[in-house]
């Protein structure tokens, strides 16, 4: 399980921190998920990225964080647009959005309905997922890349939960809310099954 490098090119379009009042929201669900194990330290960071869709793009964690906890605005990045071909994402904010910027924008771009996308890691989850059903993708690939993110998309479908193989996870809900508490409940089946093992 190796965390992400930011393998695209960034143009920063306005270097304004972000203001939605769901930030906040956002801030707690980034405490919770680092409470609960599921955005674990590697190599002296807190792995995972969660976001929410706004407007014309979407609100996501900064890559490099040291904490997902006590975040402050400028610890979040309004990504507004992608383009595969230069391989860039415009951005609004003072940090580098999260290396997992590409998979974000393109279940955002393919999945309307979704309003919330949260990146874990969890070993319980990853070690778990076939045995509870939830779909696996076929392929490794470095993580932070259009590869993974479009290795993602093939077994996504009308699922909203998946799992990266040997990566992580990913959870999608309509809100927050939705999409965080998928995450909790399956870590929790995820736990359970491993207990229960022979």
């Amino acid at each position: 399980m190796k965390e992400g490098k930011i393998r695209f090119n960034i143009i920063f379009v306005s270097h304004e921190i972000p203001r939605d009042a769901r930030i906040d929201e956002l801030k707690e669900w980034s405490e919770r998920f680092q409470r609960n194990g599921l955005t674990p330290e590697i190599e002296g960071n807190y792995t995972g990225n969660l976001s929410f869709r706004s407007e014309a793009g979407f609100v996501i964690t900064a890559s490099g964080l040291k904490s997902k906890e006590n975040l402050g605005n400028d610890c979040f990045v309004y990504v507004k647009n992608y383009d595969e071909q230069s391989n860039t994402v415009y951005v609004e904010g003072r940090r580098q959005p999260s290396s997992e910027a590409v998979m974000h924008f393109l279940i955002y771009k393919t999945r309307k309905e979704v309003n919330a996308i949260f990146h874990g890691h969890n070993d319980a989850i990853i070690m778990n997922a076939e045995k509870l059903g939830f779909p696996v993708t076929e392929r490794e690939y470095e993580p932070g890349t259009i590869e993974l993110a479009k290795e993602a998309l093939k077994v996504l479908g009308d699922k909203n939960l998946i799992v990266l193989k040997n990566h992580g996870f990913v959870s999608l809900g309509r809100t927050m809310k939705e999409a965080g508490e998928l995450a909790l409940a399956t870590l929790k089946r995820s736990k359970e099954s491993a207990n229960f093992k022979g």
